[in-house]
């Protein structure tokens, strides 16, 4: 087993890396999602989420198209709040083992005490590579800004700074602050830069399906619009929505489903409120969305913001 930085793992990705075992952690979520996106130019890979690990159990190596893939776990940190008996941990570990090919991928940093637990103990050690997602340095990290806003002749080297100093280290609102800088039509002054700049609260993946649920129609389009921004995909995003779904319907139905102990009672609960009928029609609709984005009648963005305007018959 050897341990990387991900600047070098994606560097080697391009030359072909023959990896087969992967596990990637660290708090740079968006060189995480880089690595995976090079790494899915390079094979097939199909993704599963810890709140859906039945689906990844039933796992048979092939893809739509009867070619290999390579599964992906992805916010692999959510693992030890679904795997919680020694059972079901020994269950994955097994699973992993049968698996020619994988990815473990935390959007977190795991401290020492997690990385020595069993669980990931485990997936290090059936690894051919840990490779460990850190933010960039100062340095390397203000060269990004100047690349970046190099395409501004008004991007003055105290515009930088201010952007260096201003924006968190976190790349995703990087990448979405000089964005938006990019996109301004006014002079990038710093008084503009400064009025421009603002901390954005990130949106919780798994947390979207509730916003939907609830009808929350403005608080639906924003987060799926900030979702979209930072990079997650669109069908990604639908994948996980369709899951979820029918999890509530197994709930509804009275089926053992295995879910977080927070997530289990909020779909106790939703199941209550919403009714098999309601679940049913909204599992069809995503199905159709996803239909629409691979025929090509929609966009991603399209056929999610549309889920926020359908209504009940």
């Amino acid at each position: 087993m050897k341990t990387l930085k991900v600047q070098e793992a994606i560097k080697e990705l391009k030359r072909g890396a023959p990896w087969n075992r992967i596990f990637i952690y660290g708090e740079e979520s968006y060189l995480t999602d880089q690595f995976l996106k090079k790494l899915s130019e390079n094979q097939p890979i199909e993704k599963f989420y810890p709140d859906s690990l039945e689906e990844f159990f039933n796992f048979t190596g092939s893809s739509l198209f009867d070619s290999s893939a390579t599964p992906v776990i992805v916010h692999g940190e959510e693992l030890p709040k679904t795997l919680k008996k020694k059972s079901e941990r020994e269950r994955f570990i097994k699973k992993l083992q049968s698996l020619n090919s994988f990815v473990v991928a935390a959007f977190e940093n795991l401290d020492q005490k997690e990385l020595k637990g069993e669980l990931f103990s485990k997936i290090s050690e059936l690894s051919e590579v840990v490779i460990v997602s850190e933010p960039l340095p100062p340095k390397a990290r203000l060269n990004l800004i100047k690349k970046k806003l190099s395409q501004r002749k008004d991007a003055t080297p105290e515009v930088v700074n201010l952007v260096a100093e201003k924006v968190s280290g976190d790349l995703w609102e990087l990448k979405n602050e000089t964005d938006k800088l990019l996109c301004y039509p006014g002079k990038l002054s710093p008084e503009n830069v400064e009025l421009l700049l603002s901390s954005t609260q990130r949106v919780n993946l798994f947390e979207l399906i509730y916003t939907l649920l609830n009808r929350d129609r403005k608080n639906y389009l924003k987060q799926v619009s900030q979702l979209l921004s930072e990079g997650v995909e669109p069908l990604q995003l639908l994948g996980l929505l369709q899951s979820q779904v029918r999890q509530l319907i197994k709930v509804i139905s009275g089926q053992p489903v295995k879910l977080p102990q927070g997530s289990a009672k909020k779909f106790q609960l939703y199941g209550r409120q919403l009714g098999l009928k309601r679940c049913l029609k909204l599992l069809k609709t995503l199905n159709e969305a996803e239909f629409s984005i691979k025929t090509g009648r929609a966009t991603g963005e399209e056929a999610l913001t549309s889920l926020a305007f359908k209504e009940d018959d």
